[in-house]
C-alpha cells in the first residue's frame, strides 16, 4: 500500500491507497519540533486504529512546503519501515505538467 503525505504550514494530511482505493486517511497538527521517534508513535498508533500494520505500507510519497519537516519523515520511514522515502518537489519528474512561466514558484502541494 502506498502512504501519501501533504506537509502544509497548518496540517500534515496522510492516506493510505490500496492500488486505487483509499483506505484510511488522518489530518494531524504540522508539527515543526516533533522528532522522529514522535512522529512514530502517532503513526503507527493510527495505522493500528484502522486495522493496519506498518507492514501493510510498501511505498511512501511525500510533499512538504514546510522544509524542516520532510526530512524528519524520510528518516522516521527509513528507521521504523525500512522503506525510502519518494520526495516530490520541484524538478521532480512526475509526469504532470505545470503551466506556469516559472513551474518552480508553484509549491509542491499543488
Amino acid at each position: 500500500m502506498l502512504l501519501a503525505i501533504d506537509i502544509g504550514n497548518t496540517h500534515t494530511t496522510f492516506g493510505v491507497f490500496d492500488k486505487d482505493k483509499l483506505r484510511a486517511t488522518w489530518r494531524l497538527t504540522t508539527g515543526i519540533h516533533r522528532t522522529v521517534d514522535e512522529h512514530a508513535a502517532l503513526l503507527l498508533n493510527l495505522l493500528h486504529l484502522r486495522g493496519l500494520d506498518k507492514s501493510d505500507i510498501t511505498d511512501v510519497a511525500l510533499c512538504s512546503v514546510v522544509p524542516p519537516v520532510a526530512p524528519v519523515f524520510e528518516q522516521l520511514f527509513q528507521s521504523y519501515f525500512n522503506i525510502s522515502t519518494f520526495v516530490i518537489g520541484a524538478g521532480v519528474k512526475t509526469g504532470v505538467r505545470i503551466r506556469m512561466d516559472n513551474p518552480r514558484e508553484v509549491g509542491p502541494d499543488r
